[in-house]
């Protein structure tokens, strides 16, 4: 059996057409309530036998069954499904891209205005083919706490802080504040 997950581990690198394959073979069903991800296994499939039916000859159950509390979050326009359980242990995966875009950028920004590299948002705007409104929003998280910036380079940032909510809100200077803010 170990050596089938061993070899079936080697497949997942597979290109994306095997890996279908391989999960197709694998996966009998998938179950997803309100608080719950249900995923059950073939046996057979397993063990490297072929792929049986739902129930042996006996009538027992021929699956292996994992189950995992759920919880959705707004994130933006999107809900995403979060394992609490694993929240804490992959903080990696959870990294944002365009938030930590937006961050480096108002900073860059914040930089070269303050130390007259260029001297207005209309130069920044028309050198970088954006709005000076779009410019203005993301200045102001040059300010943003350290403490906040760390988490969120380390993907620690709560599930529904996104780049929008984040140029969205009234952040104030004072890192304190932007905590209990941000908490909330």
């Amino acid at each position: 059996m170990l050596g089938r997950a061993a070899r079936l581990a080697a497949a997942l690198s597979d290109p994306l057409g095997e890996r279908a394959k391989l999960v197709r073979e694998l996966v009998e069903k998938v179950v997803v309530d309100d608080q719950s991800l249900t995923i059950k296994l073939r046996c057979g499939a397993l063990l490297g036998g072929g792929v049986p039916s739902s129930a042996s000859e006996d009538g027992r159950d021929n699956a292996v069954e994992l189950a995992a509390a759920i919880a959705f979050k707004r994130r933006g326009a999107e809900t995403k499904l979060v394992l609490p359980g694993l929240a804490q242990q992959n903080d990696r995966s959870r990294c944002d891209p365009a938030l930590i875009k937006a961050i480096a950028r108002g900073r860059t920004w914040f930089e070269e205005l303050s130390t007259g590299r260029v001297r207005s948002l209309q130069e920044l705007a028309k050198r970088d083919g954006i709005t000076r409104r779009y410019i203005r929003r993301l200045v102001g998280l040059a300010f943003l706490s350290p403490q906040l910036v760390e988490a969120i380079l380390q993907g620690r940032q709560s599930v529904e802080l996104t780049a929008t909510r984040l140029t969205e809100l009234d952040l104030p200077l004072d890192w304190t504040e932007q905590h209990k803010l941000l908490a909330s």
